[in-house]
């Protein structure tokens, strides 16, 4: 909580120098005006956004939307400042670290966010994007969630087929797999995952160790990645990393030499199915698949609207058509094509929908496009277990720990339960500064 008292003051030092600070809501004689804030800068989404703007004004005379595009670097300063100042927009739409924050503030009106996904559907949620917005004593949500990127491992059918080899879903196919494609005298390579000190390589660890029901805390809150599912994972992913590249690798890495065609099995988001989409022929060869041992573990994001709750009641209710609205078929599916692929839906309904797949990218991967958005399902991640958030996760990944631990140990040949000690030492003093 120190640490959070800090940022904010540091964050209001620069509040006035920001852009489009001012009133989140405000009454105007024509009616109610509210803010929304999103990280979505580019032109023609900023426009497709303006358009349906238009459309739900058309729809509820009195209310009026005005929208804030604001630079992603910028988004998580801007974000207590404006609280210290009580400058909150009626809607912001962030990340789950954005959710967090607002909640642990009691910034947001979680109460409407589950009126809203009570409403939309709550068994049509994927179970992952929800339970990481879910407040831990499970009365209400951080926010509504909107879209998500999946991580997992994109690989070649054609090429796995040739080989009489299984879909790379479980640990041993996933290996044995890496083993035959490997030829590094061709510079071809069995399979990148992440190896560099960065938060790539904390991502593609983390969906084997989660797989592997290996946790980062315990059951009150103590850190304990020295743990023999955690050793376990780690002695796993270094057998692996002996079939990537030499060096480093990260997420640039692996696209370019899964694009190229030298890798056949790389792990990364579904970000690249716009970049696989301008061949065709790669498009039908891709499958994706999920890291599975003890149970499946989906790597993502989720994105979501949050509600603040320090405007008024008509406006919150104001707030709340738009979200609906936005939510709406027809509406969403605009939303969701801005970034085929990249945003995928929140809703199984909308994941499986024609209209949503008839999308020139998503349409040339057919059913996988369903499996990718239905990874959203088992979607875990290090700072959230058993229903429980866990901020201090935050702090042990800006410390890139965990790629420390991995680069350590497969370009400098450490020993897992080596690296898994002295992981557990920093990522213990760290989480009790």
């Amino acid at each position: 909580m120190k640490k959070l008292a800090r940022w904010v003051a540091i964050c209001l030092s620069s509040l006035f120098v920001l852009t489009a600070c001012s009133s989140g809501t405000e009454k105007s004689g024509d009616g109610i005006t509210i803010q929304y804030w999103h990280t979505q800068t580019e032109e023609e989404r900023v426009a497709v956004l303006k358009q349906l703007i238009k459309e739900f004004e058309a729809e509820n005379p009195g209310i009026h939307v005005e929208q804030v595009p604001v630079p992603e670097e910028d988004f998580a300063s801007k974000i207590p400042a404006a609280l210290g100042a009580n400058r909150l927009p009626a809607i912001i739409e962030g990340g789950i670290s954005n959710m967090l924050f607002l909640g642990s503030e009691e910034a947001s009106d979680t109460v409407m966010h589950e009126e809203i996904i009570r409403q939309l559907g709550m068994d049509d949620f994927f179970t992952g994007a929800l339970e990481k917005l879910k407040k831990p004593d499970g009365k209400g949500y951080y926010g509504v969630p909107i879209n998500g990127w999946v991580q997992g491992i994109w690989y070649n059918k054609t090429l796995f087929k040739e080989k009489g080899l299984e879909p790379p879903e479980t640990w041993e196919n996933i290996l044995k797999a890496a083993k035959a494609f490997h030829d590094p005298k061709h510079k071809r390579y069995g399979i990148v995952i992440g190896t560099a000190k960065d938060d790539f390589t904390e991502q593609t660890f983390s969906q084997f160790a989660l797989s592997n029901q290996a946790a980062i805390f315990d059951t009150n809150g103590k850190v304990r990645f020295n743990t023999p599912e955690m050793v376990e994972t780690l002695r796993y992913y270094q057998e692996l990393a002996k079939y990537t590249p030499p060096g480093a690798e990260s997420w640039r890495e692996a696209r370019e030499l899964y694009l190229s065609g030298r890798a056949p099995m790389v792990m990364y988001s579904s970000y690249i199915m716009g970049d696989l989409a301008e061949n065709d022929q790669l498009v039908k060869e891709t499958g994706f698949a999920i890291p599975t041992r003890k149970q499946k573990a989906t790597f993502g994001e989720i994105t979501s609207l949050s509600i603040a709750n320090t405007i008024s009641k008509p406006e919150r209710e104001a707030a709340k058509k738009f979200v609906l609205f936005l939510m709406q078929k027809e509406n969403y599916i605009r939303y969701l094509h801005m970034s085929p692929g990249g945003a995928n839906p929140t809703r199984k309904s909308i994941a499986k929908d024609p209209a949503y797949l008839n999308n020139e990218v998503l349409k040339k991967y057919g059913d996988t496009a369903v499996a990718i958005a239905s990874g959203l399902e088992t979607l875990q991640k290090f700072g959230f277990q058993d229903g429980k958030v866990y901020p201090q996760m935050g702090d042990i990944s800006a410390q890139f720990i965990i790629g420390e631990a991995i680069y350590n140990m497969t370009e400098h040949n450490k020993k897992p339960e080596a690296v898994a000690g002295t992981a557990q030492q920093k990522m213990k003093e760290t989480a009790e500064e």
